[in-house]
């Protein structure tokens, strides 16, 4: 019977279902003896571990990042005195979820911080009486790497579980409405655009090409241009990169920021070397290019409404899902946060 009352047949049984959970483990060994190398290879593999030995720790280093150790052997001194300290960092920085175990031949207080620190999990000291020790240590940090990273899996197919879970209920909410009426887009009868830009080139040749439903406006500046848009919901802005007073870039931002639903455009041109664009928050996507006439925007005009009114669309539909499930996509998010940082500290 051991201490926590279980008898020794129980014991046994648990250290061979862990053995087995273990067994092909791969364990990489970094050290410049030959002979330690022969005996680590040895001494694991009698455990059923894979064991690889490299005595240069680039080629080390250039294994890892091609295949996942459970656990590392990192002598202290490979190739010279206290370059394991650099090692065990550079091979954490690769594979954050392999078990560092550090060799070292002397009892120093402040190399032992350090690897700590550079992310070793144990050291062991580097004697002929430590062997069994070793092989206890080297289990056990198998051990918690297969365990480490089964946990990670896990977190992972529960965001993605999480993730298309929100979908099917956001589009299952999205039918809900179509069939109550769906959601009401307003004001996009007539669409109006602004165009900011030095001259009235393309803001005449825009009025003279464009279909009906369109109305426009001119603002010569970026100054001119902020002022309309807070007082003007417009549907469309076309920014020119090039203004008298403000970076083009600096209005685009601040139209988007003041106008989530407005269609943002920045253009160079009409011209050689012409182009535009269609900015969103994290990319920006090619509308004509190269923009050599103004009638290739005025051509691509229609599309550029259609897409307003779906994207204002999504946002109501989004609004309303957030009006009726506040408090459920609050604990959506408190819970995606903390899985994120839990594989985020591991590497996932």
């Amino acid at each position: 019977m051991t201490r926590d009352g279980r008898t020794s047949g129980s014991v046994s049984v648990s250290l061979a279902s862990g053995m087995r959970e273990l067994v092909g483990a791969e364990v990489l060994v970094v050290d410049k003896d030959p002979k330690v190398q022969k005996g680590m290879t040895q001494l694991l593999s009698s455990a059923s571990l894979h064991v690889s030995c490299e005595a240069d720790p680039e080629a080390a280093l250039a294994l890892a990042q091609r295949k996942f150790f459970s656990v590392a052997i990192v002598d202290l001194d490979t190739p010279v005195p206290s370059a394991g300290l650099d090692t065990i960092a550079r091979l954490k920085e690769i594979s954050p979820t392999t078990m560092v175990v550090m060799l070292t031949p002397r009892k120093a207080f402040d190399e032992s911080v350090r690897a700590i620190r550079a992310g070793a999990v144990d050291i062991v000291w580097k004697s002929p009486e430590q062997v069994e020790h070793l092989l206890d240590r080297v289990m056990d940090a198998a051990g918690r790497s297969v365990g480490k990273r089964e946990v990670d899996s896990i977190l992972r197919e529960v965001r993605d579980t999480y993730d298309d879970f929100l979908k099917r209920f956001m589009d299952a909410e999205r039918r809900a409405l179509d069939a109550a009426g769906g959601v009401s887009v307003v004001g996009v009868d007539e669409v109006r655009v602004l165009v900011v830009a030095p001259d009235a080139v393309l803001h005449g040749a825009l009025v003279s090409a464009a279909a009906s439903g369109f109305s426009f406006d001119l603002a010569h500046s970026g100054g001119e241009a902020l002022d309309r848009c807070s007082t003007v919901p417009y549907q469309i802005a076309i920014v020119s990169e090039t203004l008298p007073d403000l970076p083009g870039s600096m209005v685009v931002r601040s139209i988007r920021t003041q106008s989530r639903e407005t269609l943002v455009l920045r253009f160079t041109g009409p011209g050689p070397g012409g182009r535009v664009e269609l900015v969103e928050t994290s990319r920006a996507i090619p509308v004509v290019d190269p923009f050599t006439a103004p009638q290739q925007l005025a051509d691509r005009l229609d599309e550029l409404a259609q897409a307003f009114r779906a994207k204002s669309r999504e946002r109501r539909y989004a609004q309303a899902f957030r009006e009726r499930h506040y408090d459920f996509l609050r604990r959506f998010v408190e819970l995606k946060l903390k899985i994120d940082r839990q594989l985020g500290g591991s590497g996932g």
